[in-house]
């Protein structure tokens, strides 16, 4: 090699950062050949790029005119360096062909050392491809050699790589002890950039044997280190291996916040390998917190990739979870999901994998009921994970099979399994094990009558539960969340129905019913950060408005369409990452739910209705000022929801207008009233005694109930809205909330009304606006979103006249459409509004998709959020020309002074009277309070 190395050195940097051109070779070619090599080497970790670059300038070099003496040698180095770049690049394959054409080169060319480095990536690179027994040869045979060539380093480096291959291989007690001999080696060779990486193989060795103190102590030490160095690659790597280890205790806000940063830094460097990982990671985690298909589609992608790359390893692993998330979705094809992630892991001979997919079925047969196979794949999976150090796995087995046992009635042993599990998980801080301990905890004690310990499990459960809930970033992780952690809030309440203490059965059936509404509430209206997401919405908007134009033209534009969901399914993704990256903000509640507080608020002729469901059992808790009654028993919930059913199919009968039907009107209307009879008769009946003095009275339902018009059910020949002025709450706690905050007089009007497939709404919305002293109309071309922003804050009254959408399919797209496209829930909620009456004058805006706990999502739930004290709202499509009546009387009312709730029972009644069957004056109900 020249001994002009440091002009060499010089002379590749101006190559790289493209100051000069690559010249024809000649004296000096091989000493820039190694500032080349060495410079890729370098910049392999902290700038793959650039480490890319050095090794096409390096094979551009390698193909000029050279003297002979020198062209094998540079060609090895050429062939090292593209093996090199290949990794950054993600091809693996690829790579191990570069590094054995490497080696070979550099041995005919005299150079044993540097063609014995150039097989230390290649140990990575095999492991990467699952060939791990074939790495763990490679790297003792390499080691040995380097050994004797006195290359201390190079040595090192193959330690720190024979510990990322046991890691890989989840053989943790083997990995140990390299990453400690390379952090040792590194240090004195005082090599920081790989003492730096050992470290992180040590930490995150420690993290899989459950020591998670001290692997939290190493990654502090190293992401000090790292960033004084300004290695980026492994700050990356610590994000996600602190990510990985906070997920194992449950801990999942710092999870997210983790994974989403390594992400982006692996994306900034463009690193597609790392990158897959992370979004793999990322996918778990949605996994955990029940985001079903945010994370199949994650997982999707990341198998795809990882398919293309050839990594089998990781590969293995995604289709672990993506057949897990498969099953809980209930999709088919979960089973070849699983039958090919345990054959990869079986060729593999890695056992903690295959015992992986073992809990993942026991886990779905014990959501299934299945109790006696989720106990074979539960202790199949103990014994997998036996053999190993694989601490996480092993307690999530142990919870799993004393869950199967308590199914099965062997209650001694399951309850000595959860209590030895809880110490252990309590020891290691895994907050998420902790719950699920003491909840099975609780079932054990109840199936023993031990009435007070099965409380007090279950209330340790919920406490733990909430700190994690409360923690996560977005109400629909919150949601999402509580679907797998129902049962001690289910628990507390049977037994608070078996105790036959009402307000009791009150506070735990609102415990928790719409929590994560009830928390926005209280947070008030926020508006997400459009500086990445501004882009993504003026596509949306686009296409939005091409689509609606094709389908109004009679079109199927199911190209564009797809183009459009996947444009919304991009957004909504986009926004949850930005919430991730932002600054932890503190989650808002009233505190516990105060029953007193809510009996004080109610009048002398006030009552409120909070519907709830136990196994089949509807039972209500009706709240008047003097205190709570329980009624048990009103119906069966299954023939419940049966009339409902019934109910709205008779109500769609004149979906598509009255013409059609115009001659059967008269028969239609008797069938709808007496569906309508039948649900009074299940919903109403059995409350009415305690109700007949009452003049106002606010529901709060459950399930299918919010689909249920209350005014228009049947007493007889009277509808329900005749006797009593009727309003709708998500929860207790938001009635209350809904009862302390009034809306605000009715003097300043907004409203606007978009024509283009609605022909009334202009007039509609110019005569709404004509009643107020101090009122506006922006109609057609004016009815735009900027609009809408720029004046909704100041209005007392909000209505929009216009065609309105729900969406099923994702009801964060349900949207109001005005004239430059839809105003979507996530708009809606960002609006500054007072405490305003809003007034969503079109088809199905009532209409949400109804979550666990009651949550709610649609554009009446994002009005209440943006800070509106009442929204009315229609539960169906609504006739234009009926709709343009029913407003009239419905405005005339309240500019005279009558509340919503009086003033939608005088539209209601009068509308009745024109039009009787109750698809015309019964879709329209208030929500929030009277």
């Amino acid at each position: 090699m020249s001994g002009d190395t440091d002009a060499a050195t010089a002379q590749a940097r101006r190559l790289l950062d493209g100051v000069v051109a690559l010249t024809p070779a000649g004296v000096g070619s091989l000493a820039l050949a190694w500032a080349l090599t060495d410079l890729c080497r370098e910049a392999w970790n902290s700038e793959p790029p650039r480490a890319a670059r050095a090794a096409d300038l390096l094979r551009a070099l390698s193909e000029t005119a050279m003297p002979a003496d020198q062209a094998q040698e540079i060609c090895g180095l050429a062939e090292w360096t593209a093996g090199i770049a290949c990794v950054t690049r993600g091809q693996v394959a690829e790579a191990l062909d570069c590094f054995d054409r490497a080696a070979a080169g550099l041995h005919a060319a005299g150079r044993p050392d540097p063609a014995a480095q150039s097989q230390v990536p290649k140990i990575m690179a095999l492991s990467m491809l699952g060939r791990h027994d074939e790495a763990v040869a490679c790297g003792v045979t390499i080691q040995r050699e380097l050994r004797a060539l006195g290359n201390l380093r190079a040595a090192a480096r193959v330690s720190q790589n024979l510990g990322g291959v046991q890691l890989l291989r989840d053989h943790y007690a083997e990995a140990a002890p390299h990453f400690r001999e390379a952090v040792v080696l590194f240090a004195r060779l005082a090599d920081h950039e790989h003492s730096v990486l050992a470290d992180v193989g040590l930490a995150d060795t420690l993290t899989a044997m459950g020591d998670f103190d001290e692997a939290l102590r190493i990654y502090a030490r190293v992401r000090m280190r790292a960033g004084r160095l300004g290695l980026g690659l492994q700050l990356a790597l610590v994000d996600e291996s602190v990510a990985l280890l906070q997920l194992a205790r449950g801990r999942y806000r710092e999870a997210l916040e983790g994974f989403e940063s390594a992400r982006r830094r692996f994306e900034a460097m463009a690193m597609p390998h790392y990158l897959a990982v992370a979004e793999k990671q990322l996918a778990n985690a949605y996994l955990e917190l029940h985001l079903l298909p945010e994370a199949l589609g994650l997982l999707q992608a990341s198998h795809a990739k990882f398919h293309e790359l050839g990594l089998v390893v990781e590969d293995a692993w995604t289709l672990a979870q993506l057949g897990r998330a498969q099953a809980l979705l209930g999709q088919g094809d979960a089973g070849a999901a699983f039958s090919a992630a345990t054959a990869l892991f079986a060729a593999q001979g890695n056992a903690v994998g295959q015992a992986a997919v073992a809990l993942a079925r026991a886990e779905l047969a014990l959501a299934g009921n299945d109790t006696a196979a989720a106990l074979v794949w539960a202790e199949q999976a103990a014994a997998g994970y036996a053999d190993t150090e694989q601490v996480d796995g092993r307690v999530r087995a142990e919870v799993l099979r004393a869950q199967a046992l308590l199914g099965l009635g062997r209650v001694s042993e399951a309850a000595a399994i959860f209590s030895s599990t809880l110490a252990h998980a309590r020891e290691r801080q895994q907050t998420q094990v902790q719950v699920r301990c003491l909840t099975g905890q609780g079932l054990a004690a109840l199936t023993q009558g031990e009435r007070q310990a099965a409380t007090q499990a279950f209330e340790a459960a919920i406490e733990l539960f909430e700190d994690q809930r409360r923690a996560l970033p977005g109400d629909d992780m919150r949601s999402a969340f509580l679907t797998d952690h129902l049962r001690p809030y289910e628990e507390r309440l049977r037994m608070a129905l078996e105790d036959g203490v009402a307000d009791e059965v009150l506070v735990q059936l609102d415990r928790f019913r719409a929590r994560a509404l009830d928390e926005r509430l209280a947070e008030g209206a926020s508006a997400e950060d459009d500086a990445e997401l501004r882009p993504l919405r003026e596509r949306l908007n686009w296409l939005s408005r091409r689509v609606q134009r094709l389908q109004d033209e009679g079109n199927h534009p199911a190209a564009l369409q797809e183009q459009l969901l996947q444009t919304e399914r991009e957004l909504l993704e986009k926004t949850r990452r930005q919430r991730l990256v932002a600054p932890s903000a503190a989650v808002h509640s009233d505190g516990e739910f105060s029953l007193p507080a809510l009996c004080a608020a109610l009048a002398a002729d006030d009552a409120m209705i909070e519907y709830g469901v136990q196994g089949d059992e509807l039972f209500a808790c009706v709240v008047t000022r003097h205190g709570v009654t329980t009624q048990r028993a009103l119906a069966s919930w299954r023939e419940v929801q049966e009339a409902v059913r019934s109910m709205r199919f008779q109500i769609d009968a004149l979906r598509h207008g009255v013409a059609p039907v115009q001659q059967h009107l008269p028969r239609l209307t008797a069938r709808a009233q007496a569906r309508l009879a039948q649900l009074h008769t299940l919903l109403w009946a059995p409350l009415a005694p305690q109700l007949a003095a009452c003049r106002r009275v606010l529901v709060v339902p459950h399930g299918v109930l919010g689909q249920v018009p209350f005014a228009a059910l049947m007493a007889g020949r009277e509808p329900l809205g005749q006797r009593h002025q009727l309003a709708l709450a998500p929860s207790a706690r938001a009635a209350l909330r809904g009862l302390r905050r009034p809306p605000v007089p009715a003097r300043q009007a907004l409203a606007l009304g978009e024509t283009s497939r609605l022909a009334h709404t202009a007039r509609e919305a110019t005569f709404v606006a004509s009643l107020f002293d101090h009122g506006l109309a922006f109609v057609d071309e004016a009815a735009t979103q900027a609009t809408l922003r720029a004046n909704a804050g100041s209005a007392d009254v909000l209505h929009l006249a216009c065609h309105a959408q729900f969406r099923g399919d994702n009801p964060r797209f349900s949207a109001l459409h005005l004239h430059d496209g839809p105003f979507t829930v996530d708009d809606a909620e960002s609006l500054p509004l007072r405490a305003c009456t809003v007034v969503l004058s079109a088809c199905e805006t009532g209409a949400a998709q109804a979550g666990v706990g009651d949550e709610s999502v649609g554009l009446v739930r994002a009005f209440l959020v943006a800070g509106a004290a009442r929204v009315v709202a229609s539960l169906w499509p609504v006739d234009d020309a009926v709709t343009e009546a029913f407003m009239a009387g419905f405005y005339g009312a309240l500019v005279a002074g009558q509340a919503p709730a009086a003033a939608l029972q005088t539209a209601q009644m009068q509308t009745r009277k024109q039009a009787g069957h109750p698809y015309f004056w019964g879709a329209f109900t208030l929500h929030g309070g009277w």
